[in-house]
Parts: structure tokens; sequence; C-alpha cells
């Protein structure tokens, strides 16, 4: 695949640095000898040497496609992240933050639109076609993934690992969480077996007298 035409409205993208090795010992002239001073050319010519093993050395985002993308204001685009455009172009709005291994995949000819000041977090995965849509301030936490047509409104939070169906429609304020029912019905219980061991000597209860 070949790499996309991005468009970048003010948007960062951090550069990981990968480990380099340790530099070797210096070098010290031996007795009789003269240290020679590095001309300007020469200092420029290891300044760009020393440039290029450092790009080699970075681990960037990845964006293909033909679709064309497109990058809002302040947005944040961590290392090790695919923006790919298949087929349509992606727009991502203004201040968003993409972390970590973020995939976004639009694989339809129709736009895939992400609002502004949406959260991906490490791992999560998105994918386009069939009028796939992100609104506003949403969070879509770690390795949760929206599958082929999933529509999502404002101010939504995807939990972690959590799975949207496809065509899915989510409404404003919408919260999904994996396994929710389970673990909000064992808080409920826990919650009910301290009051009933805690309540009983935190309060004196007094007997009613007759008038």
């Amino acid at each position: 695949p070949r790499p996309a035409s991005v468009l970048c409205l003010g948007a960062i993208c951090l550069i990981g640095r990968a480990a380099r090795a340790p530099a070797g010992p210096m070098e010290e002239a031996k007795p009789g000898e003269a240290k020679t001073e590095k001309t300007a050319d020469e200092k420029a010519q290891a300044a760009r040497a020393a440039e290029k093993e450092k790009e080699k050395s970075q681990v960037q985002c990845e964006v293909l496609g033909v679709g064309g993308i497109k990058v809002g204001e302040g947005t944040t685009v961590h290392p090790a992240c695919l923006i790919h455009a298949k087929l349509g172009p992606i727009e991502i709005g203004a201040w968003c933050c993409l972390e970590e291994q973020v995939e976004i995949v639009n694989n339809s000819s129709e736009p895939l639109i992400i609002g502004d000041y949406n959260v991906f977090e490490v791992g999560a995965r998105v994918q386009g076609g069939h009028g796939a849509k992100i609104g506003n301030a949403n969070v879509i936490e770690s390795r949760a993934h929206l599958s082929l047509g999933v529509k999502v409104g404002n101010g939504c939070t995807i939990g972690v690992l959590t799975k949207v169906p496809e065509l899915e429609e989510l409404e404003d304020e919408t919260v999904l969480e994996l396994g929710a029912i389970e673990a909000h019905t064992k808080a409920a219980k826990r919650l009910h077996e301290i009051l009933k061991e805690t309540v009983p000597r935190a309060h004196h209860l007094r007997k009613t007298t007759k008038a």
C-alpha cells in the first residue's frame, strides 16, 4: 500500500525513539600527534549523518491509503498508530488524542468522520464504512473495537475490551462496559454485606416508650 495524502492543520505527531547502542570509547591522540579540529564542512556532514541515523531509530505512526487523510488542529498522534484510508477519506477533528497502537481504517468509499476532543486509548480500533461516524468528546478506551458502520454520538465512553457490533448507533452520553451488569451486581451485594455488619455497630437503636 502507498502512503496517503495527509493534510495536517496544526496537528502534533509524536515520534518514539528506539534504544540506541552506547557510544564507543573516545579516541585520544597518541603521544607526539597533534589534535586536529574539524572544519565547518566536516561538522555539517557529521551532523547530517547523525540525523539520518536518528531517523532510522525512530518509530513513527503509519499513514496509508488513497482516500486522503485530514487531521485537525491540536490533535496528537502517538507512535505506532495506523491510519489507513484504503478507499474513502478519513477526517479527524481538532484536539483529539490517538495513543499508541490505535488503528483507524476506512474500507469504504464513504468518508469516515471523527469529531473534536475524542480520546482513543492504547490499542483502540475503528473500522469505517456504511456511514460510520464518531461525534465529539468521546473516550474509546484501551483495546475497544468499533465495528463496521458504528455511529457514536457525543460524550460516550466505550470501555476496555468492549466490541460494538456492526451498524450499532450509540446515543449521546452512552456508556458501554464489558461485563458491567455482573460487575455492578457483585458490587451491590458486597456493599450490602458491609452495611449489614457496620450499621448495627455504628448506630444505637432506642426502644420507643408509650406516652
